[in-house]
């Protein structure tokens, strides 16, 4: 196995050998056309491996023993945070003047999550679970405590990065909804992690224009919703209940939804609890065709596309979660 830098890559249109990450998982294949779209992908991966020696520069040629020694460094720089000894210090991100949450705390949490994305993308799905499962703990033993008192959507967001701040907003979405249904606290925990990993599948994608809307690659964005149950059972071994989540959670009450067009009470809750709270999350970051400015833009939008989406009893419990007259504008809240 050998280093591959990206000037090396960007000398190919079609590449010449496979492509592997730090954990030798392969990323791309051998015969693939290099896009600008997968150029732009493989920046997720701070190195990127073949295993053609004699291509490139041999000066890079290391030994096995080496490249395994290489990935252990990694994966411990990798996991070694925890969320209350978190040093924020160097990260900068927006945030939402509006939320009830504290600003320190608004950035503890989108930085720790950051961190947990990153294990996520270069494969360390175990180690990212265990981060997971802490945020949840957090979440269930503070965080919602503070949030469940807010009566507008806009007090609960978080606001920039899409890729850090949707996960964060659906889970605290839908576990204020599962609240409101009275679930436990152990199955609300389990609904935030389920959550949380509502779009893990996407990380095995290979997305050219990550800013279009998700309509747009809908045949391939369509394929995480199963790469993410297969994960999710395979990989982390979680109970399908939660697996479900990833696999149900764009199905529509009226069934034209994907993967399998499933309808109704065929949909399990929690991925129908996860539908409203995930489509909100994409009409707030205008990722849907509706332009909506505000939470009373977002929530009319959801009343009218309805009960063909979503089940009666999550949309309107949500709806009636927040206050309707909520009209401050998303690029207003933002500090």
């Amino acid at each position: 196995m050998r280093v591959v830098t990206r000037d090396e890559l960007g000398g190919f249109k079609i590449l010449p050998f496979d492509l592997y990450n730090e954990a030798n998982a392969k990323i791309l294949s051998a015969g693939e056309v290099l896009t600008p779209g997968k150029l732009i992908m493989l920046k997720n991966y701070a190195k990127i491996y073949t295993d053609n020696i004699s291509a490139g520069i041999s000066d890079d040629v290391e030994l096995d023993g080496e490249i395994k020694e290489k990935n252990s460094s990694n994966r411990n720089r990798l996991v070694n945070f925890s969320f209350d000894g978190l040093d924020t210090s160097d990260f900068e991100t927006v945030i939402n003047k509006d939320n009830v949450l504290k600003s320190d705390l608004q950035v503890r949490l989108k930085y720790f999550m950051r961190k947990t994305l990153d294990l996520l993308t270069q494969g360390y799905y175990k180690e990212g679970l265990v981060k997971l499962n802490q945020l949840s703990s957090v979440m269930m033993t503070d965080i919602f405590k503070q949030l469940f008192r807010s009566k507008k959507g806009s007090q609960v967001r978080f606001l920039g990065e899409y890729e850090i701040c949707h996960p964060l907003n659906v889970a605290i979405v839908s576990g204020l909804i599962a609240k409101r249904f009275e679930y436990t606290n152990s199955a609300i925990e389990k609904l935030v992690l389920a959550s949380m990993l509502h779009d893990i599948g996407k990380f095995k994608l290979k997305i050219e224009d990550e800013n279009s809307l998700l309509t747009t690659h809908e045949t391939v964005v369509a394929e995480h919703t199963v790469l993410g149950y297969n994960l999710i059972r395979k990989e982390l071994g979680l109970e399908e209940i939660i697996a479900k989540v990833a696999l149900e959670h764009h199905e529509n009450n009226d069934g034209s939804g994907y993967p399998k067009g499933l309808s109704s009470d065929y949909i399990s809750e929690w991925a129908q609890i996860v539908n409203v709270a995930n489509y909100y999350d994409n009409l707030a970051y205008n990722r849907t065709s509706f332009h909506t400015s505000s939470n009373r833009d977002a929530l009319r939008t959801m009343l009218e596309v309805g009960t063909k989406k979503f089940s009666a009893k999550v949309l309107y419990t949500f709806v009636h979660m927040f206050n309707y007259d909520d009209p401050v504008d998303f690029n207003d809240m933002i500090l």
